[in-house]
């Protein structure tokens, strides 16, 4: 579902492999920016890692973003996956690392997700590349005026077997091996508006594939 341009476009969302919220006082614009950019920096990820030229997939991911005015990154430590549902375990992560308005965006789009099979068979095919999962979750709050406070979950794991999907299984029953990374990034909106268009221009034709609304 191709949500851009609507003046309805929901408060969660798949945007390929991320899971991204909102708190209500983000505007439209603001919305459409961070699904866009973060939609860009995923594609020349991924592209640059079937390729052989990323060896770090998160640090290629953010420098991208970084390029489009995410900046001013705090490193956050992850705490354990541990067991159970991964987005289960996620829910943790975020609760007990991030904390707040965070945690419960985070959750809210996590069961949200769960009961849409589309979008989530979308996540889950689009954040798997053979053998191993990239993934985000992406929780965002109005900071002030022209910036965002993002918190940026992301996870990397090899899978014990081919999978088709992973979010809603045991940890144990597919993951070999896997590893969390974890950042508070402010993203500049008023930076971001001089590659508006550009960035709009390179991902506009692949949304309808890539974002699906998720209602909370």
């Amino acid at each position: 579902m191709n949500d851009m341009g609507r003046s309805d476009v929901p408060r969660a969302a798949v945007v390929g492999g991320s899971i991204v919220s909102f708190d209500e006082r983000l505007s439209l614009q603001d919305r459409e920016d961070i699904y866009l950019s973060n939609l860009y920096a995923q594609l020349a990820t991924r592209s640059a890692y079937r390729d052989g030229l990323v060896g770090n997939w998160f640090d290629y991911y953010k420098n991208k973003l970084r390029y489009l005015g995410w900046d001013s990154a705090r490193p956050v430590r992850p705490e354990q996956a541990g067991q159970g549902l991964m987005a289960d375990s996620v829910s943790r992560q975020i609760s007990q690392s991030f904390g707040g308005s965070f945690s419960r965006q985070a959750s809210h789009a996590l069961g949200a997700l769960e009961r849409n099979p589309e979008a989530l068979e979308v996540f889950e095919r689009t954040s798997l590349l053979r053998d191993t999962g990239f993934f985000q979750v992406i929780p965002c709050t109005s900071k002030s005026s022209g910036k965002i406070e993002i918190g940026l979950y992301h996870k990397q794991f090899s899978t014990r077997r081919t999978v088709s999907g992973f979010l809603f299984w045991p940890i144990e029953e597919v993951v070999e091996s896997s590893q969390e990374e974890m950042a508070v990034v402010t993203f500049s909106t008023l930076h971001y508006a001089t590659f508006r268009a550009k960035v709009a221009a390179a991902v506009i034709a692949e949304t309808n594939r890539h974002l699906h609304a998720l209602e909370l």
